[in-house]
Formats: C-alpha cells, sequence, structure tokens
C-alpha cells in the first residue's frame, strides 16, 4: 500500500503556498544564523581590538612622546658628548674622570671607587696587566642628570650605555649591587650610547628619556634591562612597560 504524506491530501494550490512558506521559512533560518555569525565576530574583533589597545596604550602620555621621537636629540647629543669624552664602545663608565672601558668585573670597579673616597689616586693600585691603562679623563657637569644615591656625593660614577648590548647587561648586573652598597656615598648616572647595530637601541634610549621625565628614571631603568636580558625589546613592550611601572 502506498503510503500517504502531509502533500498527498492537498490540492495542488494548496500544496504549492505550502511549499513557498516552507521555502521562505528555511530562507529565513539560515539568513537569521549568517546575521548571528557575523555580529559574534564583529563584537570580539571590536573586543579584541580595545584590549590589545589597552594593553600598550593606557601610558597615552608616555605613548606620545615615545612615537613622535620627543627625545632622539637627547639621545644623539649624549652619543656626541661621549665621543668627545673618548667613549668608543659600550658600557663606558667614569668614575670621577677615570674611564673604565668595558665590563669590568666588581673588584676592579670597587677598587676606583674606595681609592676615590680616600683620596687615593686609583691609578697606584690598579690592575694594568689585566685591565690596562686606567686614564683619567676632564669631565664638564652634567646639570640635567638624575642621579641614584647620594646627589651631594663627589664621587660620580656617569656611565654611557647601549640597553640592547649584552656586555651591558652583564655590567648592570655587575653595578646593581654596588650601587645598592655605596648608595650614600656615591652617586650615578647613565647616558645613552646606542650602537647603530642594535635595532632596538635608539628606541629604548627614548623609552628612557620619556620616563624620566614623569620621574620613573629608575624604574625604567630595571624594566629595560629586563626586556633585554629576555631578548624582548620592542616598542610595545616598551609600552607595556611604561603601563607597568605607573607611567600616564
Amino acid at each position: 500500500m502506498e503510503e500517504k504524506n502531509i502533500f498527498s491530501s492537498l490540492k495542488k494550490s494548496q500544496a504549492f503556498i505550502f511549499g513557498v512558506i516552507s521555502g521562505f521559512l528555511v530562507i529565513c533560518t539560515i539568513g537569521f544564523f549568517i546575521l548571528l555569525a557575523v555580529v559574534l565576530t564583529s563584537d570580539c574583533t571590536s573586543a579584541c581590538t580595545t584590549n590589545s589597545v589597552a594593553n600598550v596604550g593606557s601610558a597615552k602620555k608616555f605613548n606620545e612622546c615615545l612615537d613622535t621621537g620627543k627625545y632622539a636629540s637627547v639621545v644623539t647629543e649624549d652619543m656626541e658628548l661621549g665621543s668627545l669624552l673618548g667613549v668608543q664602545g659600550t658600557p663606558a663608565t667614569f668614575i670621577n674622570g677615570y674611564l673604565i672601558s668595558g665590563a669590568y668585573p666588581a673588584v676592579a670597579v670597587k677598587q676606583v671607587i674606595d681609592d676615590s673616597l680616600a683620596g687615593k689616586d686609583p691609578t697606584a693600585n690598579w690592575d694594568t696587566a689585566n685591565y690596562g691603562e686606567l686614564v683619567k679623563v676632564e669631565m664638564s657637569e652634567f646639570k640635567d642628570a638624575v642621579w641614584y644615591g647620594n646627589e651631594k656625593s663627589k664621587i660620580a660614577l656617569i656611565e654611557f650605555s647601549d640597553f640592547e648590548c649584552p656586555y651591558c647587561n652583564r655590567f648592570y648586573d655587575t653595578l646593581k649591587p654596588i650601587l645598592t652598597e655605596y648608595k650614600d656615598k656615591i652617586k650615578f648616572t647613565y647616558r645613552h650610547f646606542p650602537l647603530s647595530f642594535h635595532a632596538q637601541a635608539q628606541k629604548a634610549a627614548e623609552a628612557f628619556e620619556c620616563a624620566k621625565e614623569q620621574g620613573k628614571t629608575w624604574e625604567m631603568y630595571d624594566e629595560l634591562f629586563t626586556l633585554s636580558k629576555s631578548s624582548s625589546l620592542s616598542l610595545d613592550n616598551f609600552k607595556k612597560a611604561a603601563d607597568k611601572i605607573g607611567l600616564k
């Protein structure tokens, strides 16, 4: 026996109308789900974009400073000054004018500091055989310097450095505990000498200056060397670091 379905009981005109309505409903259903997918995708894209901007764009004043190259000329001036003082590579640190050129060990740095504090000539005890000649350079005043330590101290450490330089990274680890140990006896400031073959060094130096503008000099100093150690120096990460240390 032939099975009957709903269409067999309908007249041709009724079946036609029923078919048209059914087809229309199917098309509407498909259209609804397509529209829903578009809306959800749009919302996700908007949210993701917003979150991305939030991650690297909260410190608007810092970001504008960095993006416009506000302190690029300051970095250039440091490099010119360093060259005049005899800096040829990084790190180069002047301790009361005595130039330590390279990532010297703590014992060598402390010897120059201790002799300077005692009013002695550091060259008398200097290990020339291992470290080469210790030369003194006439230093000008650094009126714009932000000092770490005792600003009134007559023992000044002035380092010309590059945030992307691996030897500067090593010297950062050497210098950090020394600055803590002698904090009340010396003063330290950081100057820029970004090497041309370090792609991120120039902008890292500018990031330091933009942070200095807001009174977060040493917080950014630490953040930049931390990024450098993990090979993570980049514009986005400079901006994230600015957010982290509370820059505007």
